[in-house]
């Protein structure tokens, strides 16, 4: 019986006519890991509709591990998110027009989620890969915290057997053509193959080894 891994994408945002994280899903839908098929869902950037995608997503997918990818306006690297926390406070307005400030994503939920994808295993196995990674301990306050604290807090409310986080990935070099000619970017090919590698490795080391006292156990 085949096993899904769920790759979220958003719409495009902001004046930008792509985004990297959406065509990423879109071609990773379909390919086969073993007895695993991954699955794609688009998620839009809006305050209220977010998570409300996501949980129809799990809900249609039954995934064993889910995977939100978002793009960061900045980022040189494939960021690996390591927590989400409570709070809705955008930089801007989502795609409708909604400026979410200082606001509570869920007044019953705790301060933040961990991510429960092994996430220094990943980043080793994405060097390993020659593709350039970090772990990040900020996911923001926009719409890819959100989503991630969202999926994570509706995991744990049901009780469902699924490892979730959130990835970001730079912008395409398409997409800076014209802009700033020091905003950094990053093939689609490689973000790709990054994500693949990510789920991979969520696969076949779904715990990270123990660290204590900066030595790995």
């Amino acid at each position: 019986m085949s096993k899904d891994i769920l790759i979220t994408g958003y719409e495009p945002f902001g004046g930008d006519t792509t985004n990297p994280s959406l065509e990423l899903a879109q071609a990773l839908n379909g390919c086969r890991y073993k007895d695993y098929t991954f699955q794609f869902a688009k998620i839009p950037v809006n305050r209220h509709e977010c998570i409300s995608t996501m949980e129809k997503a799990i809900n249609c997918f039954d995934p064993e591990i889910v995977i939100c990818t978002g793009l960061a306006y900045g980022r040189a690297s494939i960021s690996i998110e390591r927590v989400a926390i409570n709070v809705a406070d955008f930089p801007w307005p989502d795609s409708a027009g909604y400026l979410a400030l200082n606001e509570t994503i869920d007044a019953e939920g705790p301060a933040a989620y961990f991510s429960t994808l092994p996430i220094r295993n990943i980043m080793q196995s994405l060097h390993a890969e020659g593709v350039p990674a970090y772990i990040s301990n900020s996911a923001g306050t926009y719409c890819c915290n959100l989503l991630m604290y969202g999926t994570l807090n509706y995991i744990a409310k049901h009780h469902l057997n699924i490892k979730a986080g959130m990835m970001h990935v730079p912008y395409t070099p398409d997409m800076i053509a014209g802009k700033d000619p020091f905003m950094p970017s990053m093939s689609l090919d490689t973000m790709i193959k990054a994500v693949k590698t990510a789920a991979v490795t969520a696969i076949e080391s779904p715990e990270d080894k123990a660290i204590i006292c900066g030595f790995a156990q």
